[in-house]
Order: structure tokens, then sequence, then C-alpha cells
């Protein structure tokens, strides 16, 4: 199994890239990750479109290639940040043979407010079903920052491990069911 990850933070200390870690460290034995680097990647504009450019074509073809796409996302303002809706946008035009159509997605975050990322989830997965993904609907993935759930350094409390596995879990079956169908 292969699994693009976009980690919506630019923030090289960002949780949400931790939690992506911890994500994929939970994956099944061999499953392939390659993460989506954002970090160049232009705001969505029409007159680029003839040319794409290359971070943008590169993404594309990360997701294109991929059996499943991993979103771990911050909230920013009760909802989906600039860099995460950006790359969702370029990857849905037909300048990048919209790589997200028919791609299984999950999608999960963390942030150091109460309501975690509950908001930028619940605008974020109609936003991927427009554009023709297969997003996993549960179990949620949205946590605090705090002991009580991951540190900083992406140890988690012993519940939260537990949530996380079974995100994982959930995860891998979503991507392996559209893989039984394609």
């Amino acid at each position: 199994m292969k699994i693009a990850v976009i980690v919506g933070s630019l923030r090289a200390a960002s949780y949400n890239k931790t939690l992506a870690r911890v994500i994929v460290a939970k994956l099944p034995q061999g499953t392939e990750v390659e993460y989506v680097d954002l970090v160049d990647v232009p705001f969505m504009n029409e007159d680029l479109e003839a040319a794409v450019p290359e971070v943008v074509a590169t993404a594309a073809e990360q997701v294109a290639h991929a059996d499943g796409v991993l979103i771990v996302s911050p909230e920013y303002n009760r909802g989906i940040p600039a860099v995460t809706k950006n790359i969702i946008d370029w990857l849905s035009r037909p300048s990048t043979g919209n790589p997200l159509a028919g791609k299984p997605v999950a999608i999960a975050g963390i942030s150091s407010g109460p309501i975690k990322t509950l908001v930028m989830q619940s605008q974020l997965r109609p936003v991927l079903a427009h554009t023709g993904a297969h997003v996993m609907t549960g179990p949620v993935l949205a946590l605090t920052l705090g002991a009580d759930n991951m540190a900083a350094d992406g140890v988690l409390s012993t519940a939260t491990e537990a949530v996380v596995d079974r995100f994982a879990a959930a995860m891998t079956q979503h991507i392996a069911l559209y893989q039984e169908m394609a």
C-alpha cells in the first residue's frame, strides 16, 4: 500500500507533522509513504495552469500514484488553513489530472484549542467529496495538544494511543476497500 501524506502546516515543529508521523508509524509494515511538500506551492491561479508549477506537478503525481491520501491539518480561526485548501484546489483541477477523484482519503488533526480540529474537518469533508475523493467518515481523529492526548514530541496518552490505533486500522481498511474495487 502506498500513501501520500499532506500536512496542512508549514511550521518546522508542527504538531500536525508529528501526528502524521505517529499515524504513519502505526500503518502496516511495508506501507510506502510519501510526504507532499507544500512549502513552495503557489496559490491556485488559473493563469498558472498553462504551465503547472513543478512543485504542484510533483504533488499531483504523488497523489495519483498513491493508493490513498492522509491529510493531517490544524484548524485556523475555525476553518481550513490556506495551505491545506490550496493544495486541494490544485489537485482538483484538470491541469493536474484531478488525482483526488476516486482516491480514498482520511483526515486527522491536532491543535492547542478546545475544539481541536473538528470544525476544519467538518468543512474539509464536503470540499474533498466535491473533488470526487472517497472520504473516510470515521473514526474521527481530532486531538488537543497535551499530556492527556499527544505531547508536542508525539508521545501519546494510553487512551489516545488506542484512538490512533483504531484510526490507522480504519484508514488501512478504507484504502484497501477502494483498492479491491479498482
